[in-house]
């Protein structure tokens, strides 16, 4: 059977969400029959095995692949999904995360009526117990649904890079061999920016679609450790990313990811409590050619805490670099957690 979109879900010990997860997918306006449901277990140590086996035994649609030990982070676990996809379309959610209930029904009639390679969607976050905040992250007054031509394709890359607010053509991630990375952070928004460079045409609707749990206090999930590895790793996944647009011929459209993720990476370099100062100095040097590119790609940006910060990082001042970190993630902790969520949006301007 040939299914409209073909769902994957990478599960890691998430038996307290993964049944909301599924029911969302199940629900869904656009008919459950016309979805496969692709639930990859990698490796988890919960229940969460026994949850995906009973969805399958209820549901012919719901298909169940049990990694033997997990892979650390999604990249692995949404490969392996993307081999078993049969859907003219693919979705990928996170099994903490929920899908509105028109989520696909939206998201199909968007890509088929416009015959496009890729579509993304607004999404709003909610907390870790279920509470979803009342903004959207993208106002839905000033940035209306729309055609994206070669002009404004910028906006593509200065939205959220997640591949979950987004379908995909899987004719399109077939034939370009466009996979996740595997082991690293930003896995999927390396995925994203190879789909958004190899399509002819991309759109935006402004509808929310998706909601995203924060789970970062407590069972902190591991995206969420901001420790020495996890900053060597986002490391080897930005030059990845640059490497792809690079081979793509397409660095005048780089500078736009870049300026919404340097301000995400820098928020999440003053927030870490999990390095030491020495460990700073030594991330800095590693990503000092990723700090190096608000001079290459002449961005400029709009917070000038940061414009100090990566003067600083650009003389090599790191112990100065360092002191301001500290006043910045002082500041910081005085926020609410939308308040954060809202300053790391795209905030710089390129000239």
């Amino acid at each position: 059977m040939k299914y409209k979109i073909s769902i994957i879900i990478p599960t890691y010990n998430a038996e307290k969400y993964l049944e909301e997860c599924i029911d969302s997918i199940v629900n869904q306006t656009i008919g459950f029959e016309n979805l496969q449901v692709i639930l990859v277990n990698d490796g988890s140590k919960d229940n969460s095995g026994k949850i995906i086996e009973k969805y399958c035994e209820k549901y012919n649609n719901v298909q169940a692949i049990h990694l033997p030990e997990s892979h650390s982070l999604g990249g692995f676990a949404r490969n392996q999904g993307v081999e078993q996809a049969i859907g003219e379309y693919l979705m990928f959610i996170d099994s903490d995360d929920v899908y509105d209930k028109k989520a696909c029904e939206l998201m199909y009639q968007a890509i088929k009526e416009n015959e496009a390679d890729v579509v993304t969607a607004n999404y709003k976050c909610m907390e870790q117990e279920g509470k979803i905040w009342d903004t959207a992250m993208f106002d839905q007054k000033k940035y209306k649904s729309c055609d994206l031509e070669e002009a404004s394709q910028r906006f593509f890359y200065l939205y959220c890079p997640s591949a979950c607010m987004k379908i995909f053509r899987n004719e399109l991630i077939q034939k370009n061999d466009i996979k996740f990375l595997e082991g690293v952070p930003a896995e999927d928004a390396y995925f994203s920016s190879r789909a958004l460079l190899e399509s002819k045409k991309i759109c935006y609707i402004s509808d929310v679609i998706y909601y995203y749990r924060r789970r970062n206090t407590g069972e902190v999930s591991t995206s969420w450790m901001r420790n020495k590895k996890y900053f060597k790793d986002v490391n080897y996944a930005f030059k990845k990313i640059y490497e792809a647009f690079k081979d793509a011929d397409k660095l005048e459209y780089y500078k736009y990811y870049y300026a919404k993720n340097l301000i995400s990476l820098v928020y999440k370099f003053t927030d870490s409590k999990l390095i030491t100062n020495e460990e700073r100095i030594e991330l800095l040097e590693e990503l000092y050619w990723f700090f190096e590119q608000t001079k290459i790609l002449d961005v400029t940006l709009a917070q000038r805490s940061i414009e100090i910060l990566i003067e600083y990082i650009l003389a090599k001042k790191y112990e100065e670099a360092i002191k301001l970190c500290e006043v910045i993630a002082e500041m910081r902790s005085f926020m609410s957690e939308v308040q954060k969520e809202m300053t790391s949006k795209p905030q710089q301007i390129t000239k």
